[in-house]
């Protein structure tokens, strides 16, 4: 009996590490043919842009799903969106905490003048970010306490985002998704988007892993983490800084190109290679995150 639950498990395991390859694989396939449609300036529906968005929405689902368990991982989306939609909220009103701008209707409807896909970005990024922190952390040393490694989870993970965003908020700025009026800082802009945005993003983030773990997390034991599959985690983000660079090329954004590979790169490799020694905590109170 124990044989066949063990094989039972072993069978849900691959299936479910093959539905997020292959919606890995799909994802893929719809970017290499967006990559060829900017590089050849060819005209295409926007549904393709869209289908775009889904599928990796979905990649992370399954990713989460996989890595952390249905539960865990519903509560990550609910968590992170819910965080998500109520800086949202409070940016367009008061400017707090990214800059002033608004949203145009391009990404559909709204709820308090929030399109309501927006939450689910900040799910799939910080899942993203996270996923590939924590899937190379066995390798890390991060502290003595629970506290000091969910912070520095949550930091370097945030810096992974952020990093995402230097590529992206260009290019959505430019092509009309929302519209920045200012910021509430006297800081320097790059390419129109103010600096407070990427501020924002990083605060944000790190407070919405910390908060993940902190809720999530076991007193003991092997940590959030059920499932590692980092290595897809690490694709889709490299596919993310491809789109990126070609379509800031496409806009002539060469700026944001050079910031954003050089962010997007130093965070893969932190993420992998920081430092050597195994983060896992027994039965201490502190955990592996």
């Amino acid at each position: 009996m124990r044989k066949a639950t063990l094989q039972s498990g072993d069978h849900s395991r691959t299936r479910g590490s093959l539905v997020v390859h292959i919606l890995l694989l799909v994802y893929a396939a719809i970017l290499v043919s967006i990559v060829f449609v900017l590089i050849f300036k060819l005209s295409v529906s926007s549904d393709i842009f869209f289908g775009l968005s889904i599928t990796l929405l979905f990649f992370a689902l399954g990713q989460s799903v996989y890595e952390l368990g249905i539960k865990n991982a519903v509560s990550f989306l609910v968590l992170t969106s819910a965080i998500g939609f109520l800086a949202e909220v409070l940016g367009t009103n008061s400017g707090i905490p990214f800059g002033k701008y608004y949203y145009t209707d391009f990404l559909g409807e709204k709820f308090l003048g929030v399109p309501i896909v927006v939450p689910l970005v900040w799910f799939v990024i910080s899942y993203l970010s996270y996923s590939i922190v924590r899937g190379y952390s066995r390798k890390s040393s991060w502290g003595s306490s629970k506290t000091s490694i969910i912070a520095k989870v949550a930091l370097l993970s945030a810096f992974g985002a952020v990093s995402w965003d230097f590529m992206v908020d260009p290019m959505f700025s430019a092509y009309g998704y929302w519209v920045w009026t200012g910021q509430f800082l006297p800081l320097p802009e790059l390419d129109g988007i103010p600096l407070t945005n990427f501020l924002g993003w990083f605060v944000l983030v790190a407070l919405m892993i910390f908060v993940c773990l902190s809720l999530l997390s076991p007193k003991s034991g092997s940590g959030l983490v059920k499932r590692n599959n980092a290595r897809d985690s690490v694709i889709a983000y490299v596919l993310l800084m491809v789109d990126g660079v070609v379509a800031n090329f496409s806009l002539h954004n060469l700026t944001v190109i050079g910031i954003g590979l050089f962010t997007m790169i130093t965070f893969i490799v932190i993420a992998i290679y920081y430092p050597k020694r195994d983060v896992r905590l027994e039965s201490t109170g502190q955990v592996a995150m």
